[in-house]
């Protein structure tokens, strides 16, 4: 309907099954909670950004975070960029980034090349080291001799996900380290139209640092997951093509997936081209096409067949069939080694569904990415692409005081809806009204409300910005 959160989760929020949501807990208590989490969901939803190109868009997302984006360029510099070293190599890795994208933009990253510049005329050189946090990261975990895993704890980066071809749909856990990311508090939804085009792309962003999952323009759904493949790339040449800056390309553009695919290929055609900046993985859909897996090294990319049947289940270790291979490293062996456990767990899964004849739709694809273990402290936000309705459902990191483990979060189990069908339209939640049917809506301007009351409590029975 158009309550913030689906029936079920209302339902849960309600009382019927408040003791999934925590144990005797009284009624202020919960209504305490929900006054925590609306302020919070109403922050994250950054709303339509709208202009007549791209590089406009660019501009005015960067200008709308410009307080959030700082925290985790700020965190990442210090715990990956302390010493000297690291902080010109990171540097160096920026300067690449820029001139990738340069070298890019005339060669099949238009889109992606002016939303970037639009977003560096605003936000200067900084941009270039945000856009490459996920590599600086990724980079730090190679070279080192951690210690035993529990001293490495909170430097992992990683994601668990899966695609399902009959419904299109595909999600992902979105696993970092929470305290670089703000523990989800700063995670935005947005959905960037650029004239001309008959689509919005929607998209999630964790802590507002430009590394995006969502729905394309043209309809095809990206997910993204942290990888370690071994490289024939020069290792002492820094740098090279950002994982952000291809997944922006995919995500405004209006791209097929048959296209999308040929456009990936293309970054690894020639020998003397720019390199990619650090190893990742994709999982893509659209609906009548089919889904794929991605996997790239700095130098080679693997891309499984297109498939229109099962499922594809991806983590942090190349998969079984793909021509790369996992990096031998003792640095990030317990990473990959978790990662197969969190695959497994998946496919165990699937297993399950596909013997009891169901199909993976919206909500065994939520229950799939709710397992424990698929779900841990270090899992920041749960998104669900859903390409045949254009809708994003994000599990939000709880922010209530008391309720910071990721097993709160999983309990209470609250999903929020973002569609591209009405971009200038805000559906949201509120707790029942004890002194009247006004709602306090922070910092934002709300007009139109229209409160009904049932036997489930209060309802929003149409609202609009």
């Amino acid at each position: 309907g158009n309550s913030f959160y689906c029936q079920a989760c209302w339902d849960a929020w309600d009382g019927h099954t408040a003791d999934a949501i925590a144990a005797q807990q009284d009624y202020g208590s919960q209504v305490l909670i929900a006054s925590t989490e609306e302020g919070s969901m109403l922050e994250r939803d950054l709303g339509l950004v709208e202009a007549s190109d791209w590089r406009q868009i660019g501009a005015q997302l960067v200008s709308l975070t410009s307080d959030q984006r700082r925290i985790p360029l700020v965190r990442t510099a210090a715990k990956f960029a302390r010493g000297r070293n690291s902080q010109e190599s990171w540097q160096e890795m920026a300067r690449a980034a820029h001139d990738a994208v340069e070298y890019w933009a005339t060669r099949g990253l238009a889109n992606a090349s002016a939303f970037l510049m639009g977003a560096a005329g605003v936000v200067g050189k900084e941009l270039w080291q945000l856009l490459t946090i996920y590599e600086i990261q990724t980079a730090s975990m190679l070279p080192r001799r951690l210690a035993p895993k529990e001293d490495a704890q909170g430097q992992v980066s990683g994601c668990t996900g899966l695609a399902a071809a009959s419904s299109a749909v595909l999600g992902q856990t979105e696993e970092v380290d929470v305290n670089i990311y703000d523990y989800g508090k700063i995670d935005s939804v947005a959905r960037l139209q650029c004239e001309g085009l008959p689509h919005a792309a929607l998209v999630y962003d964790p802590a507002c640092s430009l590394c995006p999952i969502g729905l394309s323009v043209g309809g095809l759904g990206v997910s993204r997951f942290t990888l370690y493949p071994r490289t024939t790339q020069d290792s002492k040449q820094v740098g090279g093509l950002p994982l952000a800056a291809v997944l922006w390309e995919l995500l405004l553009s209006s791209r097929c997936l048959e296209e999308a695919l040929d456009f990936l290929r293309s970054l690894f055609a020639q020998r003397d081209q720019i390199p990619m900046a650090a190893g990742a993985a994709l999982l893509l859909s659209q609906p009548g096409h089919g889904i794929v897996l991605v996997e790239w090294s700095r130098s080679s990319i693997f891309i499984s067949p297109v498939t229109t049947e099962g499922v594809l289940v991806h983590a942090n270790h190349c998969v079984l069939g793909s021509s790369l291979s996992d990096v031998d490293s003792q640095s990030v062996a317990w990473i990959l080694e978790e990662s197969r456990q969190r695959q497994s767990q998946v496919e165990g899964f699937y297993a399950q569904e596909l013997l009891a004849g169901r199909e993976l739709d919206l909500k065994r694809l939520q229950e799939a990415l709710s397992i424990h273990g698929v779900q841990n402290d270090s899992v920041l936000a749960t998104v669900i692409v859903c390409p045949t309705e254009r809708e994003l459902h994000v599990r939000f990191r709880l922010q209530t005081a008391g309720m910071e483990r990721v097993e709160d979060t999983v309990a209470c189990d609250f999903w929020q809806c973002f569609s591209c069908s009405q971009p200038g339209r805000k559906r949201r939640w509120m707790a029942r009204e004890t002194d009247g049917d006004k709602l306090a809506c922070g910092t934002r301007d709300f007009s139109e409300f229209r409160i009904a009351e049932s036997r489930d409590g209060w309802r929003v029975a149409g609202n609009h910005l």
